[in-house]
């Protein structure tokens, strides 16, 4: 099983996400020239690669924005639509149903309030990694305006 996530893609470049990293989008061309030396590397990118490439997000910053009233209404939607989703499972495909979502939430057969509490932490720490990255944005942008 892969763990790319492909943004965008052509025939000699890859644009894309390695699953649970949520710092970095990877690009790599194939037939390029390069110059690499001690912590530094340097990629010629082709225009039409370029063009393609900068029409895509590298992140999506929705929850960016959301207060803790809307991450908490957001949770509880989500754990209810998941429990209903497992009360009507049958017995061969409960177990599977429970962990869908569970990187998030914890597993569905816990209590409401306990899925409820791993659902804001884990979605808190979203808001506040990607709060982060649109200052990182902002600065650079403020940066390169002034010249």
């Amino acid at each position: 099983m892969s763990t790319k996530s492909t943004i965008a893609y052509g025939r000699n470049f890859h644009l894309y996400h390695e699953a649970l990293d949520e710092d970095h989008v990877y690009l790599e061309l194939e037939g390029t020239k390069f110059e690499a030396s001690y912590n530094r590397v340097m990629v010629p990118i082709p225009v039409h690669i370029w063009e393609v490439i900068r029409r895509y997000p590298g992140i999506d910053l929705k929850d960016a924005d959301r207060t803790d009233a809307e991450i908490r209404r957001y949770v509880e939607e989500k754990i209810d639509e998941r429990l209903k989703l497992y009360e009507a499972a049958g017995e061969r495909s409960k177990g599977l149903v429970s962990l869908s979502g569970s990187l998030a939430f914890g597993t569905a057969d816990q209590p409401r309030d306990q899925q409820i509490a791993a659902g804001v932490e884990y979605f808190t720490k979203v808001r506040e990694h990607q709060r982060q990255i649109k200052q990182a944005i902002e600065e650079l942008e403020q940066a390169n305006s002034k010249k």
